[in-house]
């Protein structure tokens, strides 16, 4: 028997995509094009947002970069914002993918910490902020923000960015009450440890390969480190009609981490493991 062919999961939408110049962000930007959605490319470096706009349209797709779109800077929101919604006319998803630790740039404690508030809190809130109006004129949206398993469920104590993603949590909520009788629908994804550049932040060489290693192998039910597109299929998910009954989630997206007991909480106590397989 023929299985039918299933149409594209996003056609005819808008959708805007920050931190999509690496990463998470972009795999998740690349799978929204070939699922027919025009996708807004929000990032920081212009040659890697015109690069990656002109790979998609190769391909075939609808993608846009505007100009460097910086989560902490409003006006550069803004303007990525409402270059979308004159060229379209409308913005059906947000998939907020932006943030960053600056755990391994030497900064004093308090720089630090504002700048990672200032990047993974209030930039969140911000890009949210700047599209939700939008979508309640037209009862109709989909918002995807990015937490971490950390925030609850940590293997490693890094404080401000947990908290950080904490806070989006809260927001995910609180969204997803308020606008829910409007039509919007607002899910959060909980990555747990996903290969990207964040850990280079950490470490580097053969001492990141170890602390991988160690966390795939004792933290990880599924054994195995994750990739940014292990996070962009939950993203189309969350953005499809397949999830139209869902608001107000946030999904772990790392391997069972969340969910099923882990081999060895060996990282929770910094010790060397000593137990899974």
């Amino acid at each position: 028997m023929n299985t039918p062919k299933m149409e594209k999961m996003l056609s005819g939408q808008v959708a805007l995509v920050t931190g999509a110049t690496s990463g998470m962000g972009e795999a998740t930007a690349r799978l929204y094009a070939r699922e027919g959605a025009a996708v807004i490319i929000g990032g920081r470096s212009a040659d890697k947002g015109a690069a990656l706009a002109a790979e998609i349209t190769a391909e075939g797709g609808v993608a846009r970069y505007y100009a460097p779109m910086d989560v902490t800077d409003e006006n550069s929101i803004r303007k990525t914002v409402d270059a979308a919604l004159n060229e379209f006319g409308r913005l059906d998803i947000l998939a907020a993918f932006a943030g960053r630790t600056f755990d391994g740039e030497g900064l004093d404690p308090k720089t630090a910490y504002d700048k990672t508030m200032e990047s993974n809190m209030t930039g969140t809130y911000n890009t949210v902020f700047a599209v939700v109006p939008h979508m309640k004129e037209r009862r109709s949206g989909k918002i995807i923000i990015c937490s971490s398993n950390g925030a609850f469920n940590p293997t490693t104590p890094a404080y401000t960015y947990h908290m950080a993603k904490a806070a989006c949590e809260s927001l995910t909520v609180n969204l997803a009450m308020e606008l829910a009788p409007l039509g919007i629908r607002v899910n959060c994804i909980k990555p747990g440890p996903i290969r990207t550049s964040f850990w280079d932040e950490l470490a580097s060489g053969d001492e990141l390969e170890g602390l991988l290693g160690g966390i795939a192998r004792h933290e990880v039910p599924m054994g195995r480190i994750g990739t940014a597109e292990d996070i962009a299929g939950p993203a189309l998910f969350l953005a499809s009609e397949l999830s139209a009954y869902i608001t107000g989630l946030c999904l772990y997206v790392g391997g069972g981490i969340g969910y099923v007991y882990s081999h060895a909480q060996s990282f929770l106590l910094g010790k060397t493991p000593t137990g899974g397989q």
